[in-house]
């Protein structure tokens, strides 16, 4: 059985989101071989498109039960995680990429995002930081380091974050959202109504 050829047929069906057609060609791979950690990773994400989060958690369960090195697979098992809103444990995923591969910026952000939503703002901050220590136009990090101070009541500094970000990117709504929440906590109402208008074109 050619396992590359089966693993870029389910990887173009998922392309193409026929995702019911790419899981069964993952579990033609995975009959023929249950330690297929490429496998396990892609119907992971396959489950994840199909809102089917917790069976996608297992896939990714699978994987690093076979390999605990896999750096990707940690950071898509946070992903999921922080989506469904169970933070902590999306922050020790997000660890174990990290401690894997310390430049793994999107981990990095995405910690930093979980950090938000557990108010954990100074530790979220840090990694913003970090990230922007050497690609200071990182919108991600601008955009949460932004969400941060606002939600820690600095909503000039936040403010700033949010400038920068629209000046690499304008047509954003999420940032253009934010940027109007920070203006009404300033009492600038008519800037951040117009910032409002922004959003709805972005």
């Amino acid at each position: 059985m050619d396992f590359t050829e089966l693993l870029e047929k389910a990887h173009h069906l998922t392309r193409i989101g026929r995702y019911d057609d790419a899981l069964v060609v993952y579990d033609k791979v995975l009959e023929a071989d249950n330690n297929n950690t490429t496998a396990y990773e892609n119907k992971g994400k396959v489950y994840y498109y199909l809102g089917r989060h917790d069976d996608a958690l297992a896939c990714y369960d699978q994987a690093l039960g076979i390999d605990p090195n896999l750096v990707a697979v940690w950071y898509e098992k946070g992903y999921t995680l922080r989506k469904i809103r169970r933070h902590i444990e999306a922050i020790s995923c997000f660890d174990h990429a990290l401690t894997l591969n310390p430049d793994y910026t999107l981990a990095r952000a995405n910690k930093g995002y979980a950090l938000n939503q557990t108010g954990r703002y100074k530790e979220a901050i840090a990694c913003y930081d970090h990230i922007l220590a050497s690609s200071p136009n990182n919108i991600r990090a601008l955009t949460g380091k932004g969400i941060a101070l606002r939600d820690l009541g600095k909503n000039e500094a936040a403010l700033t974050c949010f400038e920068k970000a629209l000046e690499f990117n304008s047509i954003n709504s999420f940032v253009w959202e934010n940027k109007a929440q920070v203006l009404t906590n300033l009492g600038r109402d008519k800037e951040a109504q117009a910032s409002l208008e922004r959003a709805k074109f972005s």
